[in-house]
């Protein structure tokens, strides 16, 4: 695909009122993308209705919106730039609409998050930058708008910048660039501002066609979450079919293969995909039917990865994680929610609230709606997983309460194996002790404290 044909989705958010819709209409009108006549008739539209124009009115086109003044839907606008074309998702910012932010932000390949240079970082500011790290999206660029209420004060930009460095850090998101613009007055947009001489870098567009399409991770390890395994015995079809969506690296006909947490092994005989000739390989992001040499009987939800890179992916019943909820019943104790993991649904339990970002509550005994903390969870069996920083995919969880997919997640750590590193290191010296019994007791209470309810 060449840089004509190029095409890029990027996610525009940030908190109420910062001013990322206003950020987008400038983008459209200035780079000429609008049908012509738009604009006037936008304009025209304003003056008819003694209301002032708006940039973000090209794009809030939904009736509430208009009364209301906030983006509730996550509209999807397309722009050129001189090297490709853009899909931007538009999502909202009030807090009432992140499960909408959620789902635009999804399908973004990049992000620009827009702070308010008056107001500074907001709670959703940081509610959005954790949902950005929860969905993988490295690429990012921080618009600190709204430069001419402040008139143009560099240190203004820089405490911004300073703060909210610091705090997307704790998450591992390394914006690529902040910069200061004036979206309303298209001041760092398409062209550099006079009115900032003391910044010196690229423009709001020009970071936008600095950033790079996502690879198909062929490089990565393989990992294929099973869907399904399939039989046709009535048509006198013995074979068993073990159908999924490979969503990391390549798998060849012949290739060792282990499925994961169960650990059998057998070798690929065959590799069918949908009315198309068998394949010698599948590699990333493509669906397809495998039939194996060794008849071996496993579960959906399992992961089939090469044999020589198993131990790339881990078998887990503890995890430390990042969560958003998004349920109108908080997430707590003492209640077991469904975990969703590629194709794996298991049990799990919350077993305790580390941090926490949210009120200004001493105790967190449970995470209410809109609220984000680092957890434990733990599961009811164990299930194939991996870091999110190592594989996205394998590292992205739902939990549902009920019938409702009530919050999401993002697995930092396999508490599985430090915990048992932990138990051997505290039960060694316990022998020849006078309270053996005791002290035995109250570890085995502190490390396995599901046996105990």
């Amino acid at each position: 695909m060449d840089d004509l044909h190029e095409r890029m989705n990027i996610v525009i958010t940030g908190h109420v009122d910062h001013g990322k819709s206003t950020l987008v209409g400038r983008l459209l009108a200035d780079t000429l993308t609008l049908p012509e006549g738009k604009l006037q008739a936008v304009k025209d539209s304003c003056k008819k209705n003694g209301r002032v124009f708006e940039y973000a009115f090209l794009l809030d086109a939904l009736e509430d919106e208009q009364k209301q003044g906030i983006t509730i839907d996550s509209a999807r606008i397309f722009f050129k730039s001189k090297k490709r074309e853009y899909i931007i998702i538009d999502a909202p910012g009030h807090i009432e609409f992140l499960r909408n932010m959620l789902s635009g932000a999804s399908r973004a390949e990049a992000a620009v998050l827009v702070i308010d240079a008056v107001e500074g970082v907001a709670e959703n500011s940081k509610r959005h930058g954790l949902l950005l790290s929860l969905l993988g999206i490295s690429q990012v660029l921080v618009a600190v708008n709204k430069l001419d209420a402040v008139n143009y004060d560099e240190q203004v930009f820089e405490r911004i910048k300073n703060e909210y460095t610091a705090y997307l850090e704790t998450l591992k998101v390394k914006p690529l660039a902040f910069v200061p613009v004036s979206a309303r007055e298209g001041k760092n947009i398409t062209e550099p501002a006079s009115e900032m001489p003391w910044y010196t870098g690229s423009t709001v567009l020009e970071i936008l066609d600095s950033f790079k399409r996502l690879s198909t991770n062929e490089n990565s390890f393989f990992a294929m979450p099973v869907q399904d395994v399939y039989r046709f015995s009535n048509d006198n079809d013995d074979r068993r079919i073990y159908a999924g969506t490979v969503v990391s690296g390549e798998i060849f006909v012949g290739d060792s293969v282990t499925f994961l947490p169960s650990k059998k092994t057998a070798h690929v005989k065959n590799i069918e995909v949908w009315n198309a000739p068998p394949r010698s390989s599948i590699s990333t992001g493509e669906a397809a039917g495998l039939t194996l040499e060794e008849e071996i009987y496993i579960k959906s939800g399992e992961v089939m990865v090469k044999s020589l890179e198993k131990s790339l992916v881990e078998t887990s019943t503890r995890v430390r994680a990042n969560v958003i909820w998004l349920g109108m019943r908080p997430l707590g104790f003492n209640k077991t929610y469904l975990l969703k993991l590629g194709c794996a649904r298991v049990e799990a339990r919350l077993e305790k609230i580390e941090s926490f970002l949210g009120d200004d509550r001493e105790e967190y005994d449970e995470l209410r709606r809109h609220e984000c903390g680092s957890v434990i969870l733990g599961f009811a069996r164990p299930t194939a997983i991996s870091s999110f920083y190592d594989n996205a995919d394998l590292g992205r969880f739902v939990l549902v309460d009920g019938y409702d997919a009530s919050g999401g997640g993002i697995i930092l750590e396999n508490l599985s194996a430090k915990k048992s590193w932990e138990s051997l290191n505290s039960f060694e010296g316990l022998a020849g002790k006078d309270n053996f019994e005791e002290e035995l007791f109250a570890l085995l209470k502190k490390y396995f404290p599901q046996r105990f309810e």
